[in-house]
């Protein structure tokens, strides 16, 4: 990753005033003679010392304070079924839902389009539709990565300044293209697929890790866990209750993390947490049942509504909230809108 130095916080402070006083002049006339019967007395008064009088200048304003910096988090959670977190306690999640908006729906499965994971994060990173980016399936083939690259890259080519981060525990997602190579920091797993809560634990230290003790402004981050246990177990049992309860303490660890950070007064947060598609009761996924196409998007933070539900996700808005909450102006070439009422220019 590429070491930049912090941002500093100017702190403003408030410009006294004094006020100056002056003091009465050198001297004055003479008095006037008085007369007498036969001598003639001229009474001359004392000396008046002067004032000294000390002019303090009037101090520059001081600067105004910096504007908060925005940083965004999106959190890709692979294979949940929102119907069954909002079975659970899910407490962090539940936080998140108070704090923003928790939108619902279904994938649009167009022909020849599954609802599987290489289409589904390909379009939250790059914000288009598959017949854009081009992947249909989880073999890639057909890709579109550099006429439409992730939300990261565009950000990095528009405002290479930005602090980019990405971890996932699924190779593909690197080795594709579908996160770029312009990102400043990635970092995937080398453990074999579906080795259930190993990848992701390694996944969460590495993305706590660098919120605590790195620049970031915009990251990324993917959990397999909730996909790995549904595909064994199905989406009714306890098991794929305490994969979503793991996952959920996992985003407590997040929360903290941006909490702790040295900085965190002076910025502004957005967490959007997605899913790629959703799986049938007994498990599995790739069809066109509504169960296998759930999807949802939830955001919280600056200009979005607070506890507001709504039934129109669309996984394209992820990228397209991005943008808004960074303030940078919308890419025309995105198919999604802003979940935000902030304002960045071409929303949709």
């Amino acid at each position: 990753m590429r070491h930049r130095e912090p941002p500093r916080v100017l702190t403003a402070s408030l410009a006294l005033l004094l006020a100056s006083g002056c003091g009465p002049g050198p001297g004055a006339p003479d008095a006037p003679a008085l007369p007498a019967p036969s001598v003639v007395v001229v009474a001359t008064p004392p000396l008046l010392p002067y004032v000294t009088v000390t002019l303090t200048p009037t101090p520059e304003p001081a600067p105004s304070p910096p504007s908060p910096q925005p940083k965004v988090l999106v959190v890709g959670l692979d294979g949940v079924r929102y119907d069954r977190v909002l079975a659970t306690g899910a407490v962090h999640f539940r936080q998140l839902m108070e704090a923003g908006t928790l939108a619902t729906g279904r994938l649009e499965v167009l022909r020849k389009v599954r609802s599987s994971s290489g289409p589904g994060w390909a379009t939250v990173l790059t914000g288009v539709a598959p017949g854009k980016h081009g992947v249909h399936n989880n073999s890639f083939e057909g890709r579109q990565f550099i006429k439409y690259p992730d939300f990261l890259t565009r950000l990095e080519r528009i405002r290479p300044s930005l602090h980019t981060a990405a971890v996932t525990g699924w190779r593909d997602l690197v080795h594709a293209g579908a996160v770029g190579d312009l990102v400043d920091w990635h970092a995937t797993s080398h453990l074999k697929p579906y080795e259930i809560g190993d990848k992701d634990a390694f996944i969460i230290d590495r993305m706590t890790d660098l919120i605590q003790a790195s620049q970031v402004d915009v990251a990324f981050m993917h959990l397999e866990v909730t996909d790995a246990v549904a595909h064994r177990t199905g989406v009714l049992g306890p098991a794929y209750r305490e994969a979503i309860e793991t996952v959920d303490g996992y985003l407590g660890r997040l929360f903290g993390a941006i909490r702790a950070r040295p900085t965190f007064a002076a910025e502004k947060w957005t967490i959007i947490v997605t899913t790629d598609h959703g799986h049938k009761d007994e498990g599995g996924h790739g069809g066109v049942s509504a169960p296998e196409r759930s999807v949802f998007v939830l955001a919280a933070g600056p200009g979005i509504e607070q506890g507001a539900r709504r039934r129109d996700a669309r996984q394209v808005d992820v990228a397209a909230t991005v943008f808004a909450q960074l303030g940078i102006p919308l890419p025309g070439d995105l198919d999604g809108g802003s979940l935000s009422r902030v304002s960045a220019g071409n929303s949709h």
